[in-house]
Parts: C-alpha cells; structure tokens; sequence
C-alpha cells in the first residue's frame, strides 16, 4: 500500500494516458456507426413456422417485397384527365430499376375467351371518356376489383408494385426516390404509400433523429440533478465525464463487432448515461462525506471510499446486468443485441468509475467542503425527520401498501398481449395516416398467406373438390376473417368461367358440376408456365397459396381469427380435400407474442433468484433475503397493475421493462443492506444500524433514483410509442422503488430482525 502512496500519482498519469489512447481509438472507430432497421429482424428465431415460412416464400414468392399507392381525386375516378395522368405515371413506373411489374387500373384488362382464341379488353377504355360510365359500372360490379384496386367511394384508385425480392437497404431507398421523382411529375389530390420500403425508411429516420434526442435530453437533465445534489464544478464535469467515456467505449465496441443501431440499441446511450452515473454518484457522496467527517488525507479517503462502496456497487453491477442479460432468453434478436451491449456498457462504466474516477479526484484540488456544510445539514435533517415519520406511521404504510399491491395484481391479469405490423407510431405520424387511409378505403396492407396442401397426398389442387374447397375458404376469409383482395386458385378458375361467359360478372363463380371445373382447368392449361400461375400454385399441384391484404388488425385479434379459421376447417365438410397454414411476414412477427409472457416471466424469475442468492451468501440470513426482494418486487406488481388499468399492451417494447426494471431497482436496496451489515458488525442494535444506515446511504439513493427516474423519463419524446411507454413505466418504476426503500425498507429491517426490546418512535429520535 505504501508503494501505490508513494507513486500513485505517476500511476495515475500513466492509466489516464491509456485511457486516452482508448478513447481516441474508440472516436475513430465510431466513424463507422450506422443504423438499420430491418422488419424480419424481429421474426422469433428457433421457431419452426419461421423455417415453414423461409420454405414458402422460397416457393412461391416474397409476400412483403411490394409497394401500394393510393392516388386520390376527391372530383371521382372516372375523369379523362385523372385516368391519363395515372396512365402516364404507371408506364413511366414500369422503367424503375427494382421494380419487377406494375398493376394499375389502366394496365388491367378483361380476359374472353372467343371462338378465335383470348381476347383482351381494357378494363378503362382510356381516350373513350363516353364508356366511362360501363366501366365504371362493371369494375364496381366486380367483387374482385373494389377494395383492391378501386377505392370504395370511387375517389382514388390503387397501383400495385412488385418489387425485386430480397432488396437492399440502400436499393429500397433508390427505389422509393425514384417513385417519389415520377410521381413530383404530376398533381395529385393526394398520395398515399405503403410498403416495407418505406417502414423501414421512416423508422430509420426516426430512430437517427431520436438518437441525439434522446442523449441531449438525459444529458441536460443529468448535470441539472448532479448540480442540484453537489452545487460544484467538480462534481458535474468529473462523473459527466466518465459516463461519457464509458459510453463511447460501448458504442465503439458495438461498432467494431458490425453492430448498427437499430429501435431497441438507440436507447443504449440514455440507458448508460442514467445507469452509469448511478455508480459514480455512490462513490462521490461517500467521497465527500469522507472528506466531511475530517479525513483531509485524499488518498485515505479514497481508498475507505472504495473500500465501503465498491463492493455494494459491484453486487449492483451484477443484478442490474443480470436484469439486462435475461433479455438473451427473447426470441427477437433486437432485444438480445440490447441486452447484450448493454450488460457490457454497464460493466465498462463500472470499471472506470473504480479505476479512472479515483485518480481524477486524486489530482484535483480537494474540494471547498466547509463551504458547503449547509447542504450535509439539510440532508441530515430530512432524512431524520423521513425516518422518524416511517416509524410513526409503520402500519398505516404497510396496510396501504398491501392494498394497494391487491389492487395491483388484479390490474395485472387485465394485461392484454398484441403487436401491429405498425408497431409504435403515433396517430399523428404520415406513415400511419397513410395506411390508416387504405384501411378505409380499400382491403388494407397486411399481407395475408395461407399455404395450402391436398389432405390427400396423391391428390392435386387442381381437383374440383380441391377447387370447390378453396372457394369456400376464400369466401370464408372474406366475409369472416377481413382478408380482401384475395387470389387463389379458385380465383383463377372463377376468371377463367368469367371469360368464356364475355366477361359477365355474373359468372365470376365456381360452377358446381364437377365436368365444368374440370373443363375450365383444361382451358387453363394454356396459362400454367406463366409467372403469375406458378407464383400461386406449384407444377405438381401439390401445393399453392391464398393471398390478399387485410386491416392491421393486431396479433391478438388475428390469432383469435385463426382459432376460428381452425374450427371452420374442421366443422364445415366442403374443407376436408384440404388443409391449410396460416403464414406469412406479419404472422411471423405475431409470433413473438407467443414468447412474451414465458420470456417475461422466465428472466424476472432469474433476475429474483439471482438477487435472493446474493442476499443470502452475503448476509446468510433469509430474512435477509425477503427483505432485499419484497422491496423490489412490490414496484414491479404496482406497474403491472398500470399497464392493465391503462390498457398498456405487452409487446416486445414493454416486455422488457419488468427485468430491466427490478434489476435497476434493487441497486439501491443492495447499498441499504451492504451499510447496514457494516454498521451490524460493529455490534450495534438494529435500529441504531438502519438509522445510520438511512442517513449515510439515503442521499446517494434518492439522487441516483432521480437521475434514473429523469432520464428514463426523456424517452417520452420519442415518436415511437412502444419507446414512450417504456420511458415512462421505467420511469414509475423506479420511482415507486425508491419510496418502497424510504418507507418500507426501515420497517422490514426493523420487523424481522428484531432486538429484544419493541421499536418505539422515541428512539428512532434519539438514536446517534
């Protein structure tokens, strides 16, 4: 110890020397931070449907790689000018490199079949402005025309775009600046775009813009906590400081392993900057108190500093990892990136508040201490009066405490599971409104897939119960299930009947007779090698698809739908040549659902056994144990009860919080206990022990759960509203936890470790 005396202060320049070395590579590397957002990155892995559904598309056909516009003319459709103007646009569309093939109301045709072969009708007979009005009448007497490519109130129409599959990120973006160029050509009433593309176009906009957001927001709201606690220079830039650079060691970090931030990562800087600073702030206040009680001996100082602190915060630093770390249990890969890289920030902050902050505070000045005795009074002085009130108050805290942990369990089983393929943004965001808009005026953008096979493996789909089969469900998913612009099959056959009959509506129906379906498959034959045939039924007949567009519905809503489709299936006798699987991107991303509550569950239930073991190998007490998880858990039951009173749903945003969430809060608890097991093993009586306790550790607590609740409360800004709830409910968390610490903590203490004689208020006050 004499040799780290004597030297300390050339061993503390050399380690600031690598730590600069470290940081500027670090600032070099970050030169290559990107952000991505990728939908399918959110598929669950491990999952056999996902592998069903890799398979399908390999198959037939991406069933996501598409762009939908919506043109709108509040003067109505059928106007020779509009319908030029959309005939116009959809050649020049056709000429966008990635774009495969374009269906527009002016490019669609009526297929008859004559005497002398097919023959092909448009649909809108452009420069004819006089048979406006058949056309009109006839695409609107087609149940297949309306709702997919005709708005239902006739004031816009629909283009469809087939992209190229599997398109890059910087291709998608070309792509839809090259649509965007084509459409500045003309004037429109409205626009109206959705796509993939642009989901994750907007959503990457999003999340580059609230990354800086995000990191201001804590940043200003931090130093303002700090200043309000230290009223020092020193004691904002030094902890500022070393949460920054253990910030860009993380990033750095992530960068150089071809990490990119993606929606949950953009929250890692805030997380750090507010969970960081929680260790630095422990060490600090223990500083100055030292440097209070008389120790005018900086090294001394530090070293019972780290000494009564270090070994608290290092139990800290394995629950609050832990509690990011069970993120590793999630099937979305997102989530376990952000568990990942933030367990490792935490650990990174952790070793330079004990290595690098002790040699800063070491080669400044000592602080003015004397000045700022004022400051130690008040503090002492609440905390005494808080405690004093605690143990006035014990059974009116505890009673209101129970009742208010009921009501929040049955808040809980209120809680509802749902996702949209939308997920997050708010009503007031043009992405949203735009597919709000084909909601109501056409089938919607959902992608809907089912896959569907012969019960009979020798069979074919081909087969007119086959046939008849497909047309019950397509009738099925239309009426009950809300799936519109639907094609099968039976779609196919049911055109092919239309156009031997000169194109009547009328006859856009599967004939009964089994010779007839047989007869139109025949006819059909002419068709098979067609891309759009085989992207809808395989050449063996042994497989093909139902597809179509719907409402985003949300997970939960769409899974009580296939439960229906399941007993449909199985009660209706026209369904059994046939079997089906529901599948799909948007299904895939419904899917998560199904892990969310096990995930939850499982690393909550981790993170508590975790934490209870520590307790008890550190205290070897098990009441000890109770005491160091009830005070935790209570702030967890309480947000349960929020987000099922509130109609919060559990997604994957909001799954994360009660993990996260326990692991932060039991930071505190843990210093509570490391103090009180000092001031115990001086063999004091309790009560002297939990008042030492409170008053010693009970400013560090409640700064640190302020900066914590403060910058977790600066994600309320986001435009994503999964981030908005996070921010927030973390926000109530950790406040609630900190006032369970305040006001139940002393009372648990006092309860189950008792001495001999009863706890009265008198000797909370004159205890020393």
């Amino acid at each position: 110890m004499e040799f780290i005396r004597k030297h300390f202060r050339k061993l503390a320049f050399i380690a600031l020397g690598f730590v600069f070395i470290v940081t500027g590579l670090s600032i070099y590397e970050l030169r290559k931070i990107r952000f991505d957002y990728d939908f399918e990155s959110f598929f669950p892995t491990n999952d056999p449907d996902l592998d069903e559904y890799l398979e399908f598309r390999q198959t037939f056909e991406y069933d996501n790689e598409f762009i939908l516009l919506a043109i709108e003319n509040k003067k109505g459709i059928f106007r020779e000018d509009f319908l030029d103007k959309i005939s116009a646009l959809s050649d020049s569309l056709k000429n966008v490199p990635d774009v495969t093939y374009i269906s527009s109301p002016t490019t669609l045709e009526n297929l008859i079949i004559t005497g002398f072969g097919p023959v092909k009708i448009p649909l809108i007979h452009l420069g004819e402005p006089e048979r406006f009005a058949s056309d009109s009448a006839q695409i609107y007497g087609s149940e297949e025309l309306v709702g997919s490519f005709f708005a239902r109130d006739a004031k816009s129409v629909s283009i469809y775009i087939k992209t190229t599959e599997g398109i890059s990120k910087a291709k998608s973006d070309s792509l839809l600046a090259n649509i965007n160029t084509e459409l500045a050509r003309y004037q429109f009433d409205g626009i109206y775009t959705a796509s993939k593309a642009r989901g994750q176009k907007v959503y990457l906009e999003k999340i580059s813009g609230e990354f800086v957001q995000f990191f201001i927001a804590s940043f200003f709201l931090v130093v303002l906590f700090l200043f309000i606690s230290f009223r020092s220079f020193w004691g904002v830039w030094v902890p500022v400081v070393i949460v920054l650079l253990s910030i860009v060691w993380t990033l750095a970090l992530m960068t150089a392993t071809g990490k990119a931030l993606d929606i949950m990562t953009i929250l890692l800087p805030t997380m750090m900057f507010v969970v960081g600073m929680s260790d630095v702030v422990h060490l600090v206040t223990k500083y100055v108190e030292e440097l209070r009680s008389g120790n005018t001996d900086k090294f001394d100082a530090l070293i019972k500093t780290i000494r009564e602190t270090g070994f608290a915060t290092f139990i800290t630093l394995i629950t609050t990892s832990l509690g990011f770390l069970t993120l590793l249990n999630s099937h979305v890969l997102p989530i376990r990136d952000f568990g990942l890289y933030t367990s490792l920030g935490v650990f990174i902050a952790f070793i330079l508040s004990y290595s690098i902050m002790p040699l800063v505070l070491y080669l400044l000045p000592t602080p003015k201490i004397a000045q700022k005795k004022f400051q130690s009074d008040f503090w002492h002085k609440q905390l005494h009066r808080m405690l004093l009130w605690v143990f006035r108050n014990g059974k009116a805290i505890t009673v209101g405490a129970v009742l208010l942990a009921g009501i929040s369990v049955y808040g809980i089983t209120r809680i509802e599971l749902n996702n949209h393929l939308i997920e997050g943004l708010t009503r007031k965001d043009e992405l949203r409104q735009d597919f709000e808009f084909f909601e109501k005026n056409y089938s919607g953008v959902r992608p809907f897939e089912i896959l569907i096979t012969p019960a009979d493996t020798t069979s074919s789909l081909w087969n007119p119960a086959e046939l008849k089969a497909i047309d019950r469900l397509e009738k099925y998913l239309r009426d009950d299930f809300g799936v519109g612009f639907i094609i099968s099959p039976a779609t196919l056959v049911k055109g092919m009947n239309k156009a031997l009959n000169n194109g009547n509506n009328a006859y856009f129906v599967m004939p009964q007779a089994d010779e007839d379906i047989v007869a139109l498959t025949d006819q059909m034959e002419q068709f098979r090698k067609r891309k759009e045939m085989k992207n809808l039924v395989t050449k063996d007949g042994k497989q093909a698809r139902v597809t179509g567009k719907m409402p985003d519905i949300g997970s939960k809503i769409f899974l009580e739908r296939g439960a229906s489709l399941d007993t449909f299936m199985k009660n209706e006798p026209v369904m059994k040549p046939i079997k089906v699987h529901l599948t799909g991107a948007a299904l895939m991303l419904d899917k998560n659902n199904k892990y969310l509550v096990d995930n939850t569950l499982q690393g909550l239930l981790i993170s508590i056994l975790v934490v209870a073991l520590i307790s008890a190998l550190i205290h070897r007490n098990w009441r000890m144990m109770l005491i160091a998880i009830v005070p935790n858990l209570f702030p967890i039951v309480v947000i349960g009860g929020i987000m099922g009173y509130f109609g919060i749903e559990m997604k994957s945003a909001t799954s994360i919080i009660f993990s996260i969430a326990f692991g932060i809060a039991t930071d505190d608890t843990i210093h509570f206990l490391a103090r009180l097991k000092l001031e115990m093993g001086k063999g004091k009586r309790v009560l002297y022990c939990v008042k030492r306790s409170f008053l010693s550790t009970g400013k560090a607590v409640i700064v640190t759960s302020l900066i914590l609740c403060g910058g977790f409360f600066s994600l309320i800004t986001s435009g994503f509203e999964s981030t908005f709830y996070f921010g927030l409910l973390v926000s109530i968390t950790l406040f609630v936890a900190v006032l369970t610490d305040l006001l139940l903590f002393p009372l648990l203490v006092v309860w189950l470790i008792k001495d001999k004689k009863a706890v009265r208020s008198e000797e909370v006050r004159s205890a020393p």
